[in-house]
């Protein structure tokens, strides 16, 4: 084979084997920077014997830049619906821009809200502020529909274990938002199911207070129901064990 062919022939795999490797499916973008974007998460599973807290990484989030919903002249759809708070804390304002003078309130998470309009970035709400019911506004980065929360059935408490080295706990079922995770969850973990949708379990899960105590200085636990995907998990089979005989007395002689 021509040595000038061959050259030409290796050139153009290797340019084949790069853009194979950069350009993944869906994106569109230039993908050649290959600068980490991920972050650790990590968990504080002891201490060691000078004290110093020993660190498990559990989960990686991707790093984006902060999300400004902020919209100047929004164009809203009228609707009727309830949304649920799923951020610790949201705050609703009187405009649609995030501004330190227009602040009114901060539901915490839970809160339901009665939505009258939404726009691409924004639910238009009824807020009660001093007394008297207004027109104010949450965005969409903080609250979500609560129609979800409905789609679950109760089932009788059961053990569910974690079957993948580590799962997000969530306020929402949904994965959308890094602002719904409330813990994780280590592969092996069982946990109380009390409720399942079609992707998603209610579980019970205690949250370790980092900033309140109770009255002997000890961290306060809260009992949430939160949820977990249904993919990382599988029921855990309860097992019954045979039950043995009764020693019987001898016969007297």
């Amino acid at each position: 084979m021509n040595k000038k062919l061959l050259a030409l022939l290796l050139a153009g795999l290797l340019v084949a084997s790069i853009t194979a490797c950069t350009n993944k499916p869906g994106n569109n973008e230039d993908t050649s920077d290959t600068s980490d974007d991920t972050k650790d998460n990590y968990i504080v599973v002891g201490t060691d014997d000078k004290g110093n807290d020993i660190t498990e990484v559990v989960t990686q989030e991707p790093v984006t830049e902060p999300f400004d919903p902020s919209e100047t002249n929004p164009t809203f759809v009228d609707v009727t619906k309830k949304v649920v708070v799923f951020a610790g804390v949201a705050t609703v304002r009187t405009s649609t821009v995030l501004a330190d003078n227009n602040a009114v309130g901060w539901p915490s998470e839970g809160k339901l809200l009665d939505v009258t309009g939404e726009s691409e970035n924004w639910y238009r709400i009824t807020y009660t502020v001093d007394g008297e019911d207004k027109e104010c506004y949450i965005a969409k980065t903080v609250a979500a529909d609560a129609a979800a929360l409905d789609g679950f059935t109760d089932v009788e408490e059961e053990k569910v274990e974690i079957t993948v080295d580590a799962v997000n706990v969530r306020s929402y079922p949904s994965a959308a938002s890094t602002l719904s995770v409330r813990g994780s969850l280590k592969k092996g973990a069982q946990v109380t199911r009390v409720a399942v949708s079609e992707n998603w379990s209610r579980i019970i899960f205690e949250m370790v207070s980092e900033t309140e105590t109770d009255a002997e200085g000890n961290a306060k636990v809260e009992i949430k129901q939160y949820y977990v995907s249904n993919d990382c998990l599988k029921v855990v089979e309860e097992t019954t064990e045979a039950p043995t005989e009764a020693p019987t007395d001898a016969p007297a002689n």
